[in-house]
């Protein structure tokens, strides 16, 4: 395994145990090593492994710090020992292992490598060189843990961030789905990413819990970008008599399938359309509801749209809260990882003031267990969800 030398920017930042460096922390041209190549750094005597990049271009990160055990530096053998501590991590956790986010890149030591388990199905996504190299390593180990088989997601559009090669796309099949003891499927063809959201399942208990301890009765609710329609359908088992699905995306099928599997049927409707048009229709009709649940995909992909993601937020909190009925629970979440706890939180309480709605915060929620976080200031931290009574 090659070794490679830092200069000082790059010790020190090693000393400061950062886990990424740019081509500027070297000693020397790192143009010379292989795309995913695994090698050694050293520093104050301290030998150090981790996979390099060198085609991603001098501003952005080229190389990856891996913690190991012991002196072991094959990189099999160091995936494989990652691979296992995250598995036995979630089998802690009662249900994880029926479906849960089994790998999660950098909280579980291996930066690019996102592995997602369903009941009987497995799908792996890889957006590092380094991890790459060793895919199909990667895949057999997983199946062989799990017992169940598994599948590659290639998301070309992170790839091509690290200069990945496009593979031909895997025949998935349709994935089955429990999260909560509640049931779902999803079909191949209208996957997302790596397929179901495990993110919020901690907060999708909670609701059922809130909801249980609560003397009074929701009998409308609206599940606004459901997607399959977790949160509707854990709003139902918790007794809201009734649900509207509200999803742009073709997830008829799927949000019937729920609502039958789970014995709900007749007490949820979906229906396809923008969100904004929904709730616009409803506002006019002078609607109200009793439960509204909101979690929207990321209204921001950098830092740069941060101002616009704001500004989507003020959009749909106001409209959220014309259709909130008196004594209501409104659940907001948001995946968009530019936009702060504090700025979300923020964003709502402005909202409710222009709506003249008094609101009382009773839950505040991150991501699930799966997804492992260090702090709140993690980087890797990107879930919030903030529920409220509306007075």
């Amino acid at each position: 395994m090659r070794h490679l030398i830092l200069n000082k920017t790059g010790q020190n930042k090693v000393r400061s145990q950062a886990k990424e460096l740019k081509a500027g922390d070297f000693e020397s041209s790192v143009k010379s090593c292989h795309p995913g190549e695994w090698c050694l750094l050293q520093v104050d005597g301290k030998e150090h492994v981790g996979y390099i990049n060198p085609l991603v271009g001098d501003q952005f990160t080229c190389f990856y710090l891996i913690e190991h055990s012991g002196n072991q530096t094959d990189p099999v053998l160091i995936v494989k020992d990652k691979l296992e501590r995250a598995y036995g991590k979630r089998s802690r956790l009662e249900g994880y292992l029926d479906g849960c986010r089994l790998f999660y890149g950098s909280s579980d030591g291996l930066p690019g490598l996102i592995i997602d388990t369903f009941l009987d199905t497995n799908i792996i996504q890889i957006n590092t060189a380094g991890i790459d190299k060793y895919r199909e390593e990667i895949r057999s180990f997983v199946s062989e843990l799990t017992k169940k088989k598994s599948y590659f997601l290639d998301n070309v559009q992170y790839r091509s961030k690290e200069f990945l090669p496009s593979f031909e796309k895997e025949n998935i099949q349709d994935l089955s789905i429990i999260e909560n003891n509640l049931k779902y499927k999803l079909r191949s063809e209208v996957l997302q990413k790596v397929g179901f959201y495990y993110d919020h399942r901690e907060n999708r208990r909670q609701l059922t819990r809130i909801m249980n301890s609560l003397n009074f009765t929701f009998n409308s609710g609206i599940d606004l970008f459901s997607y399959i329609g977790a949160w509707g359908i854990n709003a139902l088992s918790a007794g809201c008599k009734e649900v509207d699905f509200v999803d742009q995306g073709d997830f008829s099928t799927e949000v019937s399938w729920s609502l039958q599997k789970n014995s709900f049927e007749g007490r949820g409707h979906f229906h396809r359309t923008d969100v904004f048009k929904f709730l616009d229709e409803k506002i006019k009709a002078d609607a109200r509801y009793d439960l509204i649940l909101s979690d929207p995909p990321a209204f921001a992909k950098s830092m740069n749209q941060k101002k616009q993601a704001l500004e989507g937020y003020s959009k749909l909190h106001r409209k959220v809260f014309k259709l909130a009925s008196k004594g209501s629970l409104c659940a907001f979440s948001s995946c968009t990882h530019y936009v702060t706890h504090e700025e979300f939180m923020k964003n709502i309480q402005e909202t409710a003031f222009r709506e003249n709605k008094k609101i009382q915060l009773i839950y505040t929620g991150i991501q699930g267990w799966d997804h492992p976080i260090s702090s709140l200031n993690d980087r890797a931290n990107y879930i919030k969800s903030y529920f409220y009574f509306v007075e």
